[in-house]
């Protein structure tokens, strides 16, 4: 943290959490409104959707569904959803399910109430208007996108992923009910956390970090590293999917405001190409980045292996943040995340755009070890 810069913390609306909280979300919501909830099959597949319909039934609330979102919803796809708001009347949006779902309800939210296109948003066009209530309401743990103002929404013609921001995009109320995870399928429960611990570690090492961020992130990590392979698991234990959907947050929290690093620079790109999700394409490059990152913040990294239970307290700074690559390894290793592209079936081939893409991204200017295109292709083909 620079002493001599001035600093700013964005943070959601409100935050309500534990179990059941999910009945509170009636009490928020006007019966003069008409909430658009955006979600996929998937959840409303696994009867999630209809715990969330029946409160709002029983507040008289009258509610749309859009249930098609994807992973890493396309533009097509919430330009079709924001048709649905428009075409009911709608005037808030809820998102319900994983980050792909909140994704896209702040997309709709965006798009529904404003004239600019999605790839013109996605290229940095400002949100200089206000847009409808965004509501989110996660069922995995491990986004964060509840609580940021941004949006990941997938360009599949030209194989990019847009990451649209805009302070407009946090959403005003969070629910955290943990007893709405029961039904993550286990890979999803191990990635999404994965993809947790990918913001924790990079906002805290980011250039921007600052003590709030760095207070989140040290949280964040030393939930994850004790609840992560229980949650990979056992998602249905109520205890701890909730501290999961904590530490979720608090990852969000503190990337949402510090920033991330090369992991996301590298991971967009492969997803993009390789069809892979978010949460795994991160969980493959943490602990290759983590250890190009080193001789930048040791300290940093020294602290990182402390939050996640390693004994470092007789070792040199080098040895001590060494452990924190060490730490990652071992809990992915245990929760069943592949090391390499092969153990996919993925036959890695490096397009010179995916390293223009990373070169470009914004998260890369945040690292806090620079990079340039020789490095990046050959972190890109590390796992190879």
């Amino acid at each position: 943290m620079d002493p001599c810069r001035v600093y700013q913390h964005w943070n959601p609306g409100r935050l309500i959490f534990g179990p059941k909280s999910l009945n509170e979300v009636a009490k928020e919501i006007s019966s003069k409104e008409v909430p658009l909830i955006v979600t996929d099959k998937g959840v409303s597949h696994a009867g999630i959707l209809t715990k969330v319909t029946e409160v709002l039934e029983g507040a008289a609330i009258r509610f749309h569904v859009f249930d098609g979102i994807e992973p890493d919803p396309p533009m097509e796809i919430v330009e079709e959803a924001a048709a649905t708001y428009r075409n009911h009347g709608c005037t808030l949006v809820i998102g319900l399910g994983g980050g792909s779902s909140i994704d896209g309800a702040k997309a709709v939210s965006l798009i529904a109430s404003q004239k600019g296109t999605l790839r013109e948003y996605g290229a940095g066009r400002p949100i200089e208007d206000t847009i409808p209530p965004i509501y989110a309401i996660p069922t995995t743990a491990g986004t964060g996108s509840e609580v940021t103002g941004v949006a990941v929404i997938s360009d599949r013609e030209n194989k990019i992923k847009m990451v649209i921001r805009g302070p407009q995009l946090i959403p005003r109320l969070v629910i955290l009910d943990p007893e709405l995870l029961g039904s993550v399928p286990l890979k999803v429960a191990a990635e999404t956390g994965a993809d947790a611990l990918a913001h924790a570690v990079e906002s805290y090492v980011s250039l921007n970090s600052h003590v709030i961020t760095e207070a989140f992130a040290l949280s964040a990590i030393r939930l994850i590293a004790r609840y992560l392979r229980k949650m990979a698991a056992n998602p249905a234990d109520i205890e701890t999917a909730g501290q999961m959907l904590i530490a979720s947050c608090m990852a969000g929290l503190s990337f949402s405001n510090a920033g991330l690093g090369l992991t996301h620079s590298l991971a967009h790109p492969v997803g993009a190409y390789y069809h892979l999700s978010h949460g795994l394409s991160c969980a493959i490059y943490l602990p290759i980045v983590m250890d190009f990152n080193l001789p930048t913040t040791p300290e940093k990294f020294a602290s990182i292996a402390d939050a996640m239970g390693m004994n470092v307290r007789q070792l040199s700074l080098h040895h001590a943040a060494k452990q924190a690559v060490l730490a990652v390894r071992e809990l992915f290793a245990d929760i069943g995340i592949p090391k390499t592209f092969s153990e996919l079936g993925i036959s890695f081939q490096l397009f010179p755009k995916m390293v223009d893409d990373a070169l470009a991204a914004v998260p890369t200017k945040l690292n806090p070890r620079r990079a340039d295109r020789e490095q990046i292709s050959k972190l890109f083909k590390s796992p190879s």
